[in-house]
């Protein structure tokens, strides 16, 4: 069994800057909200690979973990603030003002690709997000986060982009959603090769809660694409119809379970050496047959 990413230092570093980012974004905090998450799975491709992949095994796997609170500055302002990691993004740190109103929500603030390499240890960014809604009807939010940055110009130099649109409505004891989502991370592998990571989702979401219930359940049913690209032309992809589930369960009024998994129904992929396509080699038994992304962690209200 291949691990992707290993444990090494650099976790380390990230893990006590994010610590100290969040002591220092949220210790004066009336209203304090901290959430941990573990992140695995095995639908990726090899990110240290300078050649497009001939198959997928389904035995390479990634992790990550990530770390993130919001605290509650005034009745219509929020602070929010962290380390997330995304297996297409790689590791960002955020901190955003989020301002509320009756019928919109206005998010800015700056983060940071946080240690993707020793190249570049810290990449600059802005996201910003706009939730304009009616209560109890409908909402609409768009949003997007972004590197600063001129086009490559060393080894080790990347963008990372991310934006989100979701159109939904509200039914008893639910919220549904359309959205789209569309992730990027390029990279300056080499002084002659540029890897392109691209992740695009369309789904439809259905949030199930129920006053004083403590379970809250969110289903997805949603069409990713992710795909890497070589500037030499080589390129992989993988489409994939995939069913989530996530669990907020709710064991103390301070302390709450997060559960999410991401499960694969049905993946097809073609594989680019250059000179053409083919099919992408699929697992077809074994461990690796069951592609998955997963995420457990515990939410704090203190």
């Amino acid at each position: 069994m291949k691990y992707v990413s290993t444990l090494d230092k650099a976790h380390a570093v990230r893990w006590s800057l994010a610590a100290a980012l969040l002591f220092f974004s949220l210790s004066s905090a009336t209203a304090l909200e901290i959430t941990s998450l573990a992140h695995g799975g095995n639908i990726l491709f090899d990110k240290a690979s300078k050649n497009a992949q001939e198959s997928i095994s389904g035995t390479d796997y990634y992790y990550g973990l990530s770390v993130f609170g919001s605290q509650e500055l005034n009745e219509n302002l929020d602070l929010h603030a962290g380390l997330v990691y995304d297996p297409v993004l790689r590791y960002t740190a955020y901190t955003r003002f989020e301002y509320s109103r009756d019928f919109y929500t206005i998010s800015v603030g700056p983060f940071l690709g946080f240690f993707n390499n020793w190249q570049t240890i810290m990449k600059s960014g802005i996201s910003s997000s706009v939730r304009l809604f009616f209560p109890g009807v409908a909402f609409v939010s768009f949003g997007s986060d972004s590197s600063i940055s001129a086009r490559f110009s060393k080894k080790g130099d990347y963008l990372q982009e991310h934006n989100h649109l979701s159109v939904g409505y509200y039914v008893p004891n639910a919220i549904c959603s359309l959205n789209l989502t569309t992730k990027r991370f390029v990279e300056q592998l080499t002084d002659d090769l540029e890897v392109d990571d691209s992740y695009t989702e369309y789904s439809f979401e259905v949030d199930i809660f129920q006053k004083n219930v403590p379970v809250q359940v969110l289903l997805a049913f949603s069409y990713q694409q992710l795909k890497r690209s070589y500037s030499d032309g080589q390129s992989n992809t993988i489409n994939s119809l995939i069913l989530g589930t996530d669990f907020d369960i709710e064991l103390s009024p301070k302390l709450s379970l997060l559960f999410g998994l991401d499960s694969n129904i049905y993946s097809f992929g073609k594989y680019n050496d250059g000179s053409g396509s083919t099919a992408l080699g699929m697992p077809q038994s074994g461990l690796g047959v069951f592609l998955f992304r997963s995420n457990l962690g515990l939410r704090f209200s203190l």
